[in-house]
C-alpha cells in the first residue's frame, strides 16, 4: 500500500515527479510511465519502493520490499533541485521523511 504523496525516480534522470495523492497517480500513470525501465522507482512518504511495470498496457507498481532512508531521498531531493539550478543545494536538510516530501513539492511552485 502507498502512503502518499510520492515521487518517481526515473533511471538516469536527476529530475523527480512528485505526486501528492492517489488521483494524480491514476490520473497521469499511463502518461508518466509508459515504457518503464527496470530501475524507475516510485518512493513513497514513509521511504517504501515500488517498481514501476507495464502490465496490459497500464503500470502497475510492484512492492520491492526496500525503504530508502532519510539520507538517501534528501540525497535526490538535492539532485533533483541542483538539476533545476538552485542554489546552496548542499545546505538542504529535512528532520523528517514528510518535511522532506514537502520541501520537493514546494519546489515545484
Amino acid at each position: 500500500m502507498i502512503n502518499w504523496p510520492a515521487f518517481i525516480k526515473y533511471d538516469n534522470d536527476d529530475e523527480l515527479l512528485y505526486l501528492p495523492d492517489q488521483s494524480s497517480w491514476q490520473q497521469g500513470s499511463a502518461q508518466i510511465a509508459f515504457d518503464p525501465q527496470a530501475s524507475d522507482r516510485l518512493v513513497d512518504v514513509t521511504g517504501q519502493s515500488f517498481q514501476l511495470r507495464l502490465k496490459d498496457k497500464a503500470v502497475e507498481l510492484q512492492p520491492l520490499g526496500e525503504n530508502m532512508s532519510l539520507e538517501d531521498v534528501l540525497g535526490l531531493i538535492k539532485a533533483h533541485e541542483a538539476q533545476k539550478g538552485s542554489c546552496c543545494v548542499a545546505k538542504l536538510y529535512a528532520p523528517t521523511m514528510a518535511d522532506a516530501f514537502r520541501m520537493l513539492a514546494a519546489s515545484g511552485d
